[in-house]
């Protein structure tokens, strides 16, 4: 596949500065002699079928929709530098969005053969006006705007490479001429609104779903919606479910679960958390997908650990001592690669029919068939391009979670008891939708309809699409909504966003005051991620609150740096809010991890641990005051959006405990109205605390 000894993908790289020709040749045969993916293929075939995605076609068809019309492929050295160019991308990552390179090339390749009709078609000849032609057929054939956008893109990574790879000199700087197209999702008007009604999905199609995982008996059923219930706790990409082990569900120094998530589309790997609520679905999601996937895992590992001996399982029937070298009979083998429906009425021989497998038809060609012929079938069929490890998690496939035997997941198949296999999109996508001679899905075993009796028809990303319109309706900052998604640019957030006009209205509508001198309250400005003004907690100043995670701190750092050193529990300056989730989350944390603290203060205290008591009096004024904020925050009583503030007597300033301890007044009374009359009990004040009087 290309690979150095370091287990690095090698890539190919220009010698030559100038010579172009020499160039493409060396790069030609460098993919063809160096890169291995699709070799079984052959380097000749018209066509190449990833293992994901849709077929790569190096032409056109002849009747266009048609998968099995013939294919005019492209002609003379266009041809090999596309085959050449593809096997290294592909090598590189293998995308399912390959076709798009593939419809980049036929427009260039079009605009070539417009360029100069009597000549063949070469890459080396394209030049500035080629490329202007090339976006013309491409705006002319292409009625999406969205699919111009991206075949306009592949245009512009094709010249940029060109360039930097010295295979072309002269072409002009390019740049993607299509605009980017405003998501439907942030769109207006009745397409936009039924998109996003349609596109996101309702509680009970959700429900649905759950009520399925509850039911579920059956393997089939067991098997995808555990998978589905890992889509639902936090949004993840189905094929990120591929990187999952059965190590994947760990708990944390804090007691917390979570999920060891491997990221894609630039997201880097990260723990996914799980909340409480959703826990015990989740641990039982993956012990039925481990309990599931163990024949599987032990197949997988036999293979690895054996790679010269065929898995016997239970289903064989040749002696204990039978030689891998020995032939087999057509019942043998039929038990032995679990096809025995495949046999003639007689019950013991095979007979050549189109019903049978390519594979199989091959393997009736051969004089003598044997265990070890067979083992190179099944290693054939079954070990992809990373074997034996799993790409994204680095681990041994036989840990991968999803792991199953071959047709286990059908139950009118018998499973291929040697063999283990990964499920694809599209095996999912068809459990959540009908399509046309497929299998029954979830819904339908199930007897789930949506509420006006319709079928439900949904895809694994809808998931994704619910979770991330509902924490943009509970108010969850844009950051934290793509830290959650994995998403690499938050600014893609708008995307998944599908709150109606209505809900995103409702902001606009709570914000709405009755005169300009009113303003919102601070529960609604904090509902809303908007800054919370210190008016708005009834402090008569000018400014912005901090939010601490527990309350606002409304202290003026303009006069004075924090004195508390960040005890914010117990501060006169800090206000709480009743109402904000967060609020109550967080103090009832604090009260367990101070009650931890006093608990330990307490027994060395009994043990006359210098210092002690002392210790025993803080932890116990703090914790005082967090359970009498947890107790006032949980009074149904009070109307949300209330401030909670500790009595100023609970934290004097060092100003007032000196003038407590000198037996002064420390209240501010009215009773002074003038200046005059304040001026002297000020000073006397002053002198006095200052010990001269």
């Amino acid at each position: 596949m290309g690979k150095s000894d370091n287990n690095v993908i090698k890539l190919w790289q220009a010698k030559h500065d100038k010579d172009t020709q020499r160039n493409l040749a060396e790069f030609i045969l460098f993919a063809q002699s160096e890169l291995t993916l699709y070799k079984e293929q052959g380097w000749d075939a018209p066509s190449w079928k990833p293992n994901k995605g849709q077929v790569l076609v190096f032409g056109f068809r002849q009747t266009e929709g048609n998968n099995y019309s013939p294919i005019d492929i492209f002609k003379g050295p266009y041809l090999e530098f596309v085959k050449a160019f593809m096997r290294q991308q592909m090598t590189l990552k293998e995308i399912t969005s390959a076709h798009l390179w593939i419809s980049m090339f036929r427009n260039l390749y079009l605009a070539l053969v417009a360029q100069e009709d009597d000549k063949v078609p070469c890459i080396r000849d394209v030049t500035g006006q080629t490329l202007k032609d090339a976006v013309a057929i491409i705006k002319q054939s292409e009625n999406n705007l969205t699919r111009r956008y991206q075949i306009g893109g592949k245009l512009t990574s094709l010249v940029k490479w060109l360039l930097d790879e010295r295979i072309v000199l002269t072409l002009p700087t390019f740049k993607n001429p299509f605009p980017k197209q405003v998501h439907t999702s942030e769109q207006l008007g009745e397409e936009a609104d039924r998109f996003r009604e349609e596109r996101c999905p309702t509680m009970h199609e959700m429900l649905s779903l759950a009520e399925c995982f509850a039911r579920a008996e059956a393997v089939q059923d067991k098997y995808y919606t555990s998978a589905l219930v890992l889509l639902c706790f936090a949004p993840g990409r189905i094929n990120e479910l591929d990187g999952l082990t059965i190590h994947s569900l760990q708990q944390g120094d804090d007691d917390g679960w979570y999920i060891v998530w491997h990221g894609s589309k630039g997201y880097p790997d990260h723990r996914k958390s799980i909340p409480p609520l959703m826990l015990d679905v989740v641990k039982e999601a993956f012990n039925r997908l481990i309990e599931i996937g163990k024949p599987a895992r032990a197949c997988a590992k036999w293979a690895y650990e054996h790679p010269n001996e065929f898995y016997k399982h239970e289903g064989c029937i040749t002696q204990p001592d039978h030689k891998a070298s020995q032939p087999l009979s057509h019942l043998q083998i039929a038990n032995a690669m679990s096809i025995v429906g495949f046999l003639n009425k007689n019950g013991v021989t095979f007979q050549h029919t189109k019903a049978l497998t390519n594979w199989l038809n091959a393997l009736l060609d051969e004089k003598t068939v044997t265990y070890s012929r067979l083992n190179e079938v099944v290693h054939q069929k079954y070990k992809n391009k990373s074997w034996p490890n799993n790409p994204d998690s680095k681990r041994p496939v036989w840990e991968n979670l999803l792991l199953y035997r071959d047709l286990e997941l059908k139950p009118k198949s018998a499973a291929k008891q040697f063999s283990w296999t990964m499920p694809t999109i599209n095996a999912f996508n068809e459990q959540l939708n009908k399509k046309p001679k497929s299998m029954s899905t979830l819904w339908e075993r199930f007897n789930m309809t949506q509420e006006d009796g319709t079928p439900i028809a949904l895809t694994t990303h809808q998931f994704r699409v619910w979770l991330n319109t509902h924490a943009k309706i509970g108010g969850v900052d844009d950051w934290k909504i793509a830290q959650w998604s994995g998403r690499a640019d938050y600014r893609q957030n708008s995307a998944y966003d599908l709150r109606t006009l209505e809900q995103k209205s409702r902001l606009s509508t709570e914000l709405m005051v009755a005169s300009y001198d009113d303003m919102p309250s601070a529960i609604i400005l904090r509902k809303y991620n908007l800054p919370v003004t210190l008016k708005s907690v009834g402090i008569d100043r000018e400014g912005i609150a901090d939010f601490t995670g527990i309350g606002f701190c409304t202290h003026n750092f303009a006069q004075t740096p924090c004195t508390k050193a960040g005890e914010c529990v117990t501060c006169k300056e800090h206000v709480c809010l009743t109402g904000i989730p967060e609020t109550l989350e967080e103090l009832e944390q604090l009260d367990k991890l101070i009650s931890e603290q006093l608990d330990k203060a307490i027994q060395a205290n009994g043990k006359d641990v210098f210092g002690a008591d002392r210790w025993v009096t803080h932890h116990g004024w703090k914790l005082g005051h967090i359970r009498t904020l947890i107790a006032i925050m949980k009074d149904e009583s009070l109307p949300e959006g209330t401030v909670i503030q500790i009595p100023v007597e609970h934290d004097p300033s060092p100003t007032r405990r000196a003038l407590e301890d000198k037996k002064m007044v420390t209240d501010l009374e009215d009773r002074c109205n003038t200046k005059a009359q304040i001026k002297p009990q000020f000073n006397a004040n002053i002198k006095k605390l200052l010990g001269f009087g």
